[in-house]
């Protein structure tokens, strides 16, 4: 009869924490989708990044130089997703936001796996979702969340291959 009862325990501290995921990623949307920034306009990486995205196999730049500060990946990629969206800055916008949800689910998976204590992970999550910076770069033609979530991501590969090694 405990045991039942403990379970039933579990299931409710499972939904419990389900249903505030839930709400927090919706928080975390509303932010991103919503909440627009005055100053936002086409200026240095913005135009670099997209003008390399349209001139596609050749990455050169406005003088047709080959462009060497910048790598490839990240205007190849707008070029990709412009080719399903039509547009290449709502492609890169939706490159910014895609990436910053995936970095919501792996902060959530990597403080999981690091501290199994999900007062720390909700907490985390929050400070992630209420920052401005991160709200800002998932708004733009900026590839800092795209590099974030590639960043988190092998860290959190890393760790957890270490971790199932012991």
């Amino acid at each position: 009869m405990k045991q039942i009862n403990k379970t039933k325990k579990t299931k409710n501290g499972i939904l419990t924490r389900k249903i505030l995921l839930t709400l927090l990623f919706g928080v975390f949307l509303f932010l991103r989708l919503f909440v627009s920034y005055d100053t936002a306009f086409l200026a240095a990486d913005h135009v670099k990044f997209l003008d390399l995205a349209q001139n596609f196999p050749y990455h050169t730049s406005l003088n047709n130089q080959l462009y060497l500060i910048h790598p490839p990946f990240y205007p190849y990629l707008i070029h990709f997703v412009t080719l399903l969206v039509g547009y290449d800055y709502i492609a890169a916008m939706l490159i910014s936001l895609i990436s910053a949800c995936i970095l919501f689910f792996l902060v959530y998976k990597l403080f999981i796996l690091l501290t199994d204590n999900f007062l720390i992970t909700f907490t985390a999550l929050i400070l992630l979702t209420l920052s401005v910076d991160f709200v800002i770069a998932s708004n733009s033609v900026l590839r800092e969340s795209f590099v974030v979530t590639l960043l988190l991501s092998a860290l959190y590969f890393y760790i957890k291959g270490i971790k199932l090694n012991n």
